[in-house]
C-alpha cells in the first residue's frame, strides 16, 4: 500500500478495499470499478491531507453553466451579488494521451487479474481522474499491425468513449508498443503528458526510440510497466508447459532448472528499462497485478504535482 494512506488508517476507515485486486476485480462493469478507485483515492487523500496532493487555490473567475456548484464561492457572491467560482491550480488546458497496449501478453494473469485487466481499471481511472480536473484525455490501444485512437478531448461525455473502447477490447496478437509510441509521436502536435501502460515486451531498443520521439517533441512521459506477479516471482514447479500467448508457441520445462536464468534475465530487462527511462527524464513505474491499484494513481498525482 501507498505510503499515502497509512496502515492504521486503512484498518480504521476501510480504504483497502477500494484498491485490492481481487476486490477490484468483482466489479464486472469498467466504469464502476474506475470510479470505485477513484474515489477511494480522493478520499484518502483528503483524509491524510498529505503534502504535494491538495490543490492549492489561486484565483477566481466567472461562473459558467455546468461548473459543479460545489466550486462556487458563496462568500464571494455574498460580498459581490455575482457567481464566482474558485480556481485552482490544478485547472490547466494539459492534453494527456493513454497510450494502453493490447497486445496478447496482457491475456496473461495467474490471479483475480490478468495484465490486461489491471492496466485498463488503471487506465480507466487515470481518464476518469484527468476528467475530472478538466484535462483534455486521449486514449490509443495498441496493436500488432495497427492502432485505435480516440482524439484528445476535456469534455465530460468524452469518459463514455474511453470506457467503452476499453471494455470492448480483447487483446490478442503481437506486441506493437514501439510502432505505436513512434506513431503518436509523429502525429502530435502540441506538447503535452503522454502515459504508458504495458507489460513493455517488445525490442527494448524499439521502445527506447519510440519513448525518445516523445520526450523530443517536448512531451512529459511516464510508464507504468505492468506485470503478472508470476512474471516477478516464477512461483513455479516441477514439469510445466510454457506457452507464448502472442505466438501461441508452447514448450516443456523443468521449473527449478530455469528460475534462476528467467529471474536473472528478467532482472537485467527491468534495470535496462528502468535506466533508459531516466536516461530520457522519463518517470517508469513497475507495478504488480497484485499490488492494490492506488499505487499508480498515487505514483501519477505525486509526480504531476512535481513537474509543475
Amino acid at each position: 500500500m501507498s505510503a499515502l494512506f497509512s496502515s492504521k488508517e486503512d484498518t480504521r476507515t476501510g480504504l483497502s478495499s477500494f484498491f485490492d485486486p481481487s476486490v477490484v476485480a468483482r466489479i464486472s462493469s469498467l466504469e464502476l470499478r474506475a470510479r470505485h478507485v477513484v474515489e477511494g483515492v480522493m478520499s484518502g487523500i483528503h483524509r491524510s491531507r498529505a503534502r504535494g496532493f491538495s490543490v492549492e487555490f489561486e484565483e477566481h473567475r466567472a461562473y459558467s453553466p455546468g461548473d459543479e456548484l460545489r466550486h462556487i464561492d458563496w462568500k464571494a457572491f455574498g460580498k459581490f451579488d455575482r457567481y464566482l467560482v474558485k480556481q485552482y491550480e490544478d485547472e490547466t488546458n494539459l492534453r494527456a494521451h493513454l497510450v494502453v497496449d493490447a497486445s496478447g501478453s496482457m491475456d496473461y494473469g495467474e490471479g483475480s487479474m490478468t495484465k490486461w485487466s489491471y492496466a485498463a481499471t488503471l487506465s480507466a481511472s487515470l481518464a476518469h481522474l484527468l476528467l475530472r480536473q478538466s484535462d483534455a484525455v486521449g486514449l490509443m490501444l495498441s496493436r500488432e499491425s495497427d492502432e485505435r485512437l480516440l482524439p484528445a478531448k476535456a469534455v465530460r461525455g468524452h469518459l463514455t468513449g474511453i470506457l467503452a473502447a476499453l471494455d470492448a477490447e480483447r487483446p490478442s496478437g503481437g506486441t506493437g508498443i514501439a510502432r505505436s509510441l513512434e506513431r503518436l509521436a509523429e502525429g502530435l502536435r502540441r506538447r503535452g503528458m503522454v502515459v504508458v501502460v504495458s507489460d513493455l515486451l517488445d525490442d527494448p531498443g524499439a521502445v527506447a526510440r519510440g519513448l525518445s520521439l516523445l520526450r523530443l517533441k517536448g512531451n512529459d512521459v511516464i510508464v507504468f510497466h505492468i506485470l503478472d506477479a508470476a512474471e516477478l516471482e516464477f512461483p513455479f514447479e516441477g514439469l510445466a508447459r510454457m506457452e507464448d500467448v502472442e505466438t501461441v508457441r508452447n514448450v516443456t520445462v523443468e521449473c527449478e532448472v530455469v528460475k534462476e536464468p528467467y529471474l536473472g534475465l528478467l532482472g537485467e530487462f527491468l534495470a535496462g528499462t528502468r535506466e533508459r527511462c531516466r536516461s530520457q527524464g522519463i518517470h517508469y513505474v513497475l507495478l504488480s497485478t497484485a499490488e492494490p491499484l492506488d499505487r499508480g494513481l498515487v505514483r501519477f498525482l505525486a509526480w504531476r504535482a512535481k513537474a509543475r
